[in-house]
């Protein structure tokens, strides 16, 4: 069970990344950028049949306590290099920084968004980071920057 619902969050996760992608450099989709479908979905569940029962369970209560609004907006704020809003930055911060660096690291770890990783994960700290700065001292949570 956990194992799919994994699954269905990065193929979720992946198509919101590349939509926002395209978006972002006006193109539009051909069904031919998802022809390696079969080899995504062979990558991505070698990689969830890699991790244990524990950590597939952390990550999936991890994307529970995320509202669906935030991951959207966390996931505009990463392809296009911009801060989240403050009441998405309450739900990342609430999370705690193991939820949120294991999430971004899962993601960015997926057949689809890997060679992107090297650019948006610096992007998820300074997002992280943002969250810190601007948000932490209102919600009382002792939180220290990510390095």
């Amino acid at each position: 069970m956990e194992k799919a619902f994994l699954i269905t969050f990065l193929v979720a996760t992946s198509m919101v990344y590349n939509q926002a992608l395209a978006q972002e450099e006006e193109i539009s989709l051909s069904p031919e950028q998802y022809a390696d479908v079969p080899a995504a979905l062979a990558y991505d569940h070698e990689l969830l049949h890699k991790m244990t029962i524990q950590r597939i369970r952390f990550l999936e209560d991890c994307t529970n306590k995320l509202s669906p609004k935030c991951g959207m907006e966390m996931t505009e704020g990463l392809v296009n290099d911009k801060p989240v809003s403050g009441e998405c930055c309450e739900d990342i911060l609430k999370i705690g920084i193991d939820c949120h660096q294991g999430l971004m690291t899962f993601v960015f770890s997926t057949y689809e968004l890997k060679d992107v990783a090297y650019e948006i994960l610096p992007r998820s700290k300074k997002i992280w980071n943002h969250c810190v700065q601007t948000t932490a001292a209102r919600i009382g949570a002792p939180i220290a920057f990510e390095t």
